[in-house]
């Protein structure tokens, strides 16, 4: 693993997600620690022990508060302190209206293009604008608390707000933003009520860079700036935007997965023979298996999924106890209806299709409806002969490079939909589109009569390029680009040099373009 800190050039990184690295929880024997399961954690937490950096989080552990100082501090890994955790309280209202209310039930399935999901609240446009700023306060004290100028990295849809209040509070502040979900496109934006969508994205050009999974989403923002913040100067073949004295430069960083992490569980005993009784009790007698791995969100695509097996069985009796599918559906964000409803309709799909064609010693498809641990996850990858991923919208969808990871033995084929970010980035896969049951069902039956000799070629071709393309890689890459901004005064360190590249109005009046910034590259170029 690279040392990525030398970019931060003895800058305390200062991190806020909305969840934290570490949770303490209360149980019948004590307190104990859980460490939440995420590539985020896994790329991110190394680099916070070596550079003794503060991650601020919302505080959601039973028992955090027993555990954090009065303003909700402490020292993290627990056991052997190397940076610090600053928790955020939030109450049962705070969640209510921030997290559940806008930030899942307004961006999530407007960034998604899932609209008839969307539903408007303004006391929780309201909550979401309070819960930012505290946030936006938390990071700035933790500011204070640095001896040097801090750099600081905001993660996701959670905090829009953040970057522009913490710019008031502190202009000398690099301020970076990884948008972990699609960005929309504006006719999508205007679905919210005037004065929103132009907050949003002002919020969000309070960062000096921001980062997305792909092109399309990135170019998706710069069109939205256009559209809603007119006074903004869009330079979309640098990836800048002047506004207010300043350039916000955008930057596309796909990211990807702990790639050794996961083939060590691949590889070990324990998970061989685990793949082996999986392939024994769901593939015996030469069926195939096929998988799938979602938490239950409206975003994967798991009816379309269903609807396109259910189709492949019933115009194709051949193939009816064929194979089998494994499909891991974990529970998610259920205090919410259309969660609720996806998860009785998903389980009603399944016991239809069971009924409709299954047999006495042969199952079509076996449900786990719960979380798993990692060890079972990458046995259930390595058995695999297939893994389908049916997302309607998915930022990037880590489960590709999940599988691929895993498929040491190059055996099984990756079927992917068209509108994941990691169709994008992911080649030798077979591409879906889970609006098309049809196109779906033939590109399931493709994976199935898939000879072996081409399926290793293209499993084989996938791992070589996910090696080349790992979490250690974007977060490096992302530093880099960080560094290299600073350095070049794109982003000036303080405000005597930012006023070198405020915009002038131009001699004829106009509104006039941005100055151009130092960095000149084509827009291709920002691809990291």
């Amino acid at each position: 693993m690279t040392d990525v800190t030398r970019y931060l050039d003895g800058r305390t990184l200062i991190l806020l997600s909305n969840r934290e690295p570490y949770e303490h929880l209360a149980g019948d024997s004590g307190i104990h620690v859980r460490q939440p399961p995420g590539g985020l954690v896994s790329a991110l937490d190394p680099t916070m022990r070596r550079t003794g950096g503060i991650w601020v989080a919302w505080g959601s552990g039973s028992a955090d508060k027993d555990t954090a100082d009065e303003v909700g501090r402490l020292g993290v890994p627990p056991f052997e302190p190397a940076y610090t955790l600053r928790r955020v309280w939030l109450d049962e209202s705070d969640i209510e209206g921030y997290y559940l209310g806008f930030a899942n039930t307004v961006l999530w399935p407007l960034c998604h293009l899932l609209i008839q999901h969307f539903e408007f609240h303004r006391e929780h446009w309201e909550c979401y604008q309070t819960i930012n700023a505290r946030f936006a306060n938390a990071v700035y004290e933790e500011s204070l608390r640095t001896s040097d100028t801090p750099q600081v990295w905001v993660q996701d849809y959670h905090f829009a707000l953040v970057p522009a209040d913490l710019r008031r509070r502190a202009p000398d502040i690099f301020i970076h933003h990884f948008w972990h979900i699609p960005f929309p496109p504006p006719d999508i934006l205007r679905l919210l009520p005037t004065g929103v969508p132009e907050a949003l994205l002002r919020g969000l050009l309070g960062n000096d860079l921001i980062e997305f999974h792909t092109e399309r989403y990135a170019h998706n923002f710069l069109n939205c700036v256009r559209a809603f913040v007119p006074e903004a100067q869009v330079r979309g073949e640098t990836g800048y935007v002047g506004f207010e004295g300043r350039h916000t430069a955008l930057g596309v960083f796909p990211i990807s997965i702990d790639v050794a992490a996961y083939e060590r569980l691949a590889l070990t005993e324990e998970s061989d023979a685990r793949a082996s009784a999986l392939r024994q009790r769901y593939a015996r007698g030469g069926r195939a298996l096929g998988i799938s791995v979602d938490r239950v969100d409206y975003t994967k695509g798991i009816p379309e999924r269903l609807r396109a097996l259910d189709r492949l069985w019933q115009e194709s009796p051949e193939l009816r106890g064929r194979f089998t599918m494994l499909v891991v559906a974990t529970p998610s964000r259920t205090e919410l209806t259309p969660y609720q409803n996806l998860q009785t309709e998903v389980l009603a799909a399944v016991r239809e299709i069971n009924e409709r064609y299954g047999s006495s010693d042969w199952d079509p498809i076996v449900l786990i409806h719960e979380n798993i641990h990692a060890e079972l996850l990458a046995a259930i990858y390595r058995a695999a002969d297939l893994c389908l991923i049916s997302s309607l919208q998915d930022g990037m969808n880590l489960v590709a490079k999940e599988f691929v990871a895993c498929q040491v033995d190059e055996n099984g084929v990756l079927v992917l939909s068209r509108f994941t970010g990691a169709a994008e980035e992911i080649a030798e896969a077979v591409l879906i589109n889970p609006f098309n049951v049809g196109g779906f069902a033939d590109g399931i039956r493709e994976a199935l009569e898939m000879e072996p000799g081409e399926r290793r070629r293209r499993m084989r071709a996938m791992r070589t390029q996910l090696h080349k393309s790992t979490i250690f890689d974007w977060l490096e890459a992302i530093l880099a680009r960080c560094a290299e901004l600073m350095d070049r005064g794109v982003v000036p360190p303080d405000r005597e040099r930012r006023r070198d590249i405020i915009t002038e109005p131009s001699a004829n009046g106009n509104d006039g373009e941005a100055a151009r910034p130092p960095d000149t590259a084509p827009w291709g170029e920002l691809r990291q």
